[in-house]
């Protein structure tokens, strides 16, 4: 299944690129022009009393865009990929799969923009090696989240439109461009917000070289696996109807 997943990921990411420069410059240049835009904005504002500012943006921002491009393009995934499900008997979860792992591809372009930033400003690349476990845990995250969504969009044709609404209040509610320190209700919020941990533990190890508080740790654990099992759980109860349900 993940080598039929991978396979696919594969194929659509060269067919998406090949020959569309225009479209991977504009990848690239996105959130750059994203964060060039905030931080002017916010630097002297929301940013003033946070260290590397420039980096904790550029973190949050990264990190928020690969959970929302991959849960947004899951969510659509099993209905793409209707004919297939119709005609032929292959493992359903990798039609989400294979969008995870095409993701992962596209991300690894912001990582390098990350690894820039990182060497102009004369800081260390070893949080990069030692945030890799936690990514993973990100990544689990994703999957979980991905498979609840995938599956749910065949029964509630509206999903798609939620889901993108739910994202854009997400994204004002986490700390990509401020801290929550300090501010009561945004902090409490954040405490049932899984992104804030995977940020936060990101941020701790690549700007300040340091673990967070453990209470950040179990939690991107917590909400690692316990998705990953609710959206296998899900998946696994909703797919014998796919095919006839599109």
């Amino acid at each position: 299944m993940l080598r039929l997943s991978f396979q696919i990921a594969k194929a659509e990411f060269k067919l998406r690129n090949e020959g569309n420069y225009l479209g991977l410059l504009w990848y690239l240049l996105g959130p750059i022009v994203t964060f060039i835009t905030l931080f002017a904005i916010f630097s002297t504002r929301l940013g003033n009393g946070i260290q590397n500012y420039g980096l904790y943006l550029m973190i949050g921002l990264l990190m928020f865009n690969f959970f929302q491009s991959t849960t947004g393009e899951s969510t659509t995934s099993i209905l793409g990929g209707g004919g297939l499900l119709k005609s032929i008997n292959f493992p359903r979860e990798s039609l989400v799969l294979s969008v995870i792992f095409k993701n992962i591809f596209s991300h690894v372009n912001d990582l390098v923009i990350l690894i820039i930033m990182l060497i102009y400003l004369h800081m260390s690349l070893i949080g990069i090696l030692f945030v890799i476990p936690f990514y993973l845990l990100f990544i689990i995250f994703i999957a979980g989240t991905s498979f609840v969504s995938a599956s749910v969009q065949v029964y509630i044709n509206d999903l798609n439109s939620v889901w993108g609404f739910a994202m854009r209040i997400l994204w004002l509610a986490t700390p990509i461009f401020y801290a929550v320190e300090g501010q009561v209700r945004l902090a409490f919020f954040n405490l049932f917000n899984p992104i804030y941990y995977f940020i936060t533990l990101a941020r701790q190890i690549i700007i300040y070289h340091s673990l967070p508080q453990a209470f950040i740790i179990w939690g991107a654990i917590g909400w690692s696996f316990g998705t990953l099992a609710l959206g296998y759980f899900v998946f696994e109860k909703l797919k014998p109807r796919f095919a006839e349900l599109i």
